[in-house]
């Protein structure tokens, strides 16, 4: 593994999500790459966007500038976290996340994905599965960390032949497939 994908929502257990996936880049030299899906009142036309990553407004088209002004957004929310570590990227991600999600590793583009536990409903992606349904059949690492606390960590099969590699506390996690979804 070289890559670790962080998803954002801004929520609590994104915070707890991306310190662990920052510590888990630096421990392992990893690139870090902060992925955030654009939101969008509608399901399935995604070329219209909220002009703010946490707040809704009018929606607007998608266009150049306005992709840049959320980018720039995105990095002012984290790159203050960062510390002195630079092995980092950000990435504004359109479409449905599941699906778009699925082709980034497909492509090699991550090589686990870390995300905060989230109601598909609560973040504005109500057309979703919820995410340890997705995680338990992604054929791809992946471990969400929550809901009730910083030092829980939910883990899916893919992810699991690399678990001396995630440096997690004993007795913190557990396989997604071993719960009762």
């Amino acid at each position: 593994m070289k890559t670790v994908g962080f998803c954002t929502h801004f929520s609590q257990t994104d915070d707890w999500a991306f310190d662990f996936a920052l510590d888990l880049a630096k421990k392992n030299q990893w690139q870090l790459n902060i992925c955030h899906w654009l939101n969008s009142p509608h399901s399935l036309r995604r070329d219209m966007v909220y002009p703010s990553l946490s707040e809704q407004g009018t929606p607007q088209p998608i266009n150049p500038a306005l992709l840049t002004q959320l980018e720039l957004e995105l990095r002012l929310c984290y790159e203050p976290l960062l510390g002195d570590f630079t092995e980092v990227a950000f990435k504004l991600c359109e479409g449905i996340y599941q699906v778009e999600l699925v082709r980034c590793l497909r492509q090699h583009l991550l090589d686990l994905v870390v995300m905060g536990y989230q109601n598909p409903v609560e973040i504005g992606f109500a057309n979703e599965r919820p995410i340890l349904d997705f995680a338990s059949e992604l054929k791809f690492p992946m471990i969400v960390v929550g809901p009730n606390h910083a030092n829980e960590f939910w883990l899916n099969r893919a992810a699991y032949p690399f678990l001396a590699e995630y440096h997690l506390p004993e007795g913190s996690w557990q396989l997604i497939e071993s719960v009762a979804l």
